[in-house]
C-alpha cells in the first residue's frame, strides 16, 4: 500500500505569511514601541522566520527546514484532533507545533472584538487570513478532527494528497 504524504497546495500560500510577517517584525522595530507584548511579538517573529515556515523550493534544505517539514507532517498524519491554532498553522505552511504564539482565544474572536487583539499584532495578522475566517466558518471549535479538517482542507485546496 503507498505511503501517504501531505504538502501546501501553493507554496506561495507560505512565502505569503513570510513577507507579511517580516514586514510587521521591521514596523515594530522601526516604531521605537516598547510595550511588553511588542517586544513579545518581535520575539516570536524572530522564532516564526528562523526557518519555522515551509520551504519546499529549497534544494538544498538545512537541518532546521527539514525538521519543520517533518514537524508539519506528523502533526497532520499522528495526531487525531488538533486544535484550531495548530489547524490555521498548517494551512499557512507553518510549524504547528509554534501554535501557543497565536492567541488562544483566536477560534471565537469576532470582528467587533478585534480591539482586544490590537497590542497583539502577530494573533491580529493570523486573524487577518482568510484561511482563519473559512476555518472559523467550517469548525467553530478549538478541537477538530484531523480526518476531517483534512478531508476540508484537500477540498479547498489548502493540502495536496501525495502517495509515494
Amino acid at each position: 500500500m503507498p505511503e501517504l504524504s501531505y504538502n501546501l497546495f501553493h507554496q506561495r500560500t507560505a512565502e505569503n505569511i513570510i513577507v507579511e510577517l517580516k514586514r510587521l517584525r521591521k514596523s515594530l522595530l522601526g516604531g521605537g514601541h516598547a510595550k511588553a507584548e511588542i517586544q513579545s511579538d518581535v520575539s516570536s517573529l524572530e522564532t516564526l522566520l528562523s526557518d519555522n515556515i515551509l520551504n519546499f523550493k529549497a534544494s538544498n534544505p538545512n537541518h532546521k527546514q527539514l525538521k519543520t517539514r517533518e514537524v508539519w507532517h506528523e502533526f497532520l498524519t499522528e495526531s487525531e484532533q488538533l486544535s484550531f491554532n495548530e489547524c490555521l498553522l498548517i494551512l499557512l505552511g507553518i510549524s504547528p507545533k509554534l501554535s501557543e504564539m497565536i492567541e488562544p482565544s483566536l477560534y471565537k474572536t469576532n470582528l467587533n472584538e478585534i480591539k482586544s487583539l490590537q497590542d497583539k499584532q502577530l494573533s491580529l495578522i493570523f486573524f487577518q487570513r482568510v484561511e482563519n475566517h473559512l476555518l472559523r466558518e467550517r469548525f467553530r471549535s478549538n478541537k477538530i478532527n484531523t480526518a476531517e479538517f483534512i478531508k476540508w482542507a484537500l477540498d479547498y485546496k489548502y493540502l495536496r494528497k501525495i502517495e509515494n
